[in-house]
């Protein structure tokens, strides 16, 4: 029996061993009725793109978002492939939930696998598990966040665990506040936590934020884990993001509407109705000039905050939905994640956003993440890949590894 696989190194990608999935696909035959057939990688894009089905909530007509979509060059080389690990078993529990990997340092990576939490050292490139799900109860993780000193996972029915990655045999499981069971819809609230953030630049004290599907966006105050802020918006919160002044916030959710929010006062300073489907993130930019939303609409729209009256690009997905979105530090780049298969990397440097890198590869995509500060490396978390095709590809999921290309005046001008 052949052995599996487990990691994919620079050398072997660029001698042309493997691509950045463990795949040789110059030796790869898909099997159909007893018979088997060479296939490229090109015919298997070709069969894959055509046949995803990109999950809607609302009804649109892609026609309509064709028009306002920016060209872009598709040129950019900003990332260069450094090495995959294959063997992860990193997963998803929430089909439209992709925050699952968190980069608090240059030298630790958090993500969700079938059985814990674990610990990815880009160094070694081992894991190990840091939390147990196993059996559990808790195995529902459909958010995850990490700081320096603690990892946040937000599970079913509204609780969140505090782990403390000095001590993790030390947590701390807190719950969301409940409506009153006398209410009348006190059985019908959800409390499902969509997405978690460690926040330092509000009040000096480290906070989570909590967007969840109580309609609630709240801060919690890691010293006293008492609530420091809270707003209730219409509907369900999916994703949110707090400007770099420590009082814009940006929030989205099951609606086609973004909205900023005061959070001094609560007073919703602009509201955005530009989008054909729901949404499930948002991010701004660290100098807090610009910030961008994505969702069911495959597509990607981009404002800048000093003159908000119109989306100031809107840049195309291929296949699927937005799922996850993160800047560099540094503000040089965006990268914006589908659902499957394709992450895609911008040139934000100047505000532009019109040159593009787009990696791709085979599978549903658990989360992304940049080393923070330089933003030296692009982590993407994926998901098992054996059902595609498992006679092409075959991991238990991967962490894959990409390098910030340096250039020098030469390889600008010359």
């Amino acid at each position: 029996m052949q052995q599996r696989l487990i990691e994919v190194t620079e050398n072997d990608y660029n001698n042309g061993l493997y691509d950045i999935q463990g795949i040789n696909w110059k030796y790869n035959l898909l099997y159909f009725r007893n018979t088997s057939t060479p296939i490229t990688k090109n015919i298997f894009r070709q069969i894959r793109n055509k046949s995803f089905k990109n999950y809607k909530d609302l009804r649109w007509n892609a026609k309509n978002i064709e028009k306002d979509i920016t060209p872009v060059r598709k040129d950019g080389k900003f990332y260069k492939f450094h090495y995959s690990r294959l063997d992860t078993n990193s997963t998803i529990y929430h089909f439209q939930l992709r925050n699952l990997l968190a980069c608090p340092t240059k030298n630790d990576l958090y993500y969700y696998a079938q059985d814990s939490i674990r610990h990815y050292s880009p160094i070694t490139h081992e894991f190990e598990s840091i939390f147990n799900l196993d059996n559990s109860s808790w195995n529902n993780v459909f958010s995850l966040t990490a700081s320096k000193n603690l990892v946040a996972i937000g599970i079913g029915d509204g609780n969140y665990i505090l782990c403390d990655v000095n001590r993790p045999s030390h947590q701390k499981i807190k719950a969301l506040p409940r409506v009153n069971s006398t209410d009348p819809q006190a059985a019908s609230v959800d409390y499902t936590i969509n997405y978690l953030k460690f926040l330092n630049h509000r009040s000096g004290n480290e906070e989570l934020l909590i967007a969840s599907n109580d309609f609630y966006c709240r801060f919690t105050d890691m010293n006293t884990l008492k609530y420091s802020y809270e707003y209730k918006d219409e509907k369900p919160i999916n994703c949110a993001s707090l400007r770099n002044d420590g009082r814009t916030l940006l929030v989205v959710g099951d609606s086609k509407k973004s909205k900023l929010i005061d959070t001094t006062s609560n007073v919703v300073i602009k509201e955005i109705n530009e989008h054909y489907d729901y949404l499930f993130s948002c991010e701004w930019s660290p100098n807090g000039n610009y910030f961008v939303t994505g969702g069911q609409d495959k597509c990607t729209r981009l404002y800048d905050f000093r003159n908000m009256s119109h989306s100031l690009n809107v840049l195309s997905m291929n296949i699927s939905s937005v799922r996850s979105m993160r800047f560099t530090e540094d503000n040089q780049y965006l990268a914006v994640a589908e659902q499957a298969d394709y992450v895609h990397i911008y040139d934000a440097a100047n505000g532009l956003f019109l040159r593009e890198q787009v990696i791709d590869f085979f599978t549903e995509i658990a989360g992304i993440g940049f080393t923070p500060g330089d933003g030296n490396c692009l982590y993407i978390s994926t998901v098992d890949t054996n059902y595609l095709h498992s006679s092409i590809i075959n991991n238990y999921g991967a962490i894959m590894e990409f390098e910030r290309c340096r250039y020098t005046m030469n390889d600008i001008f010359f």
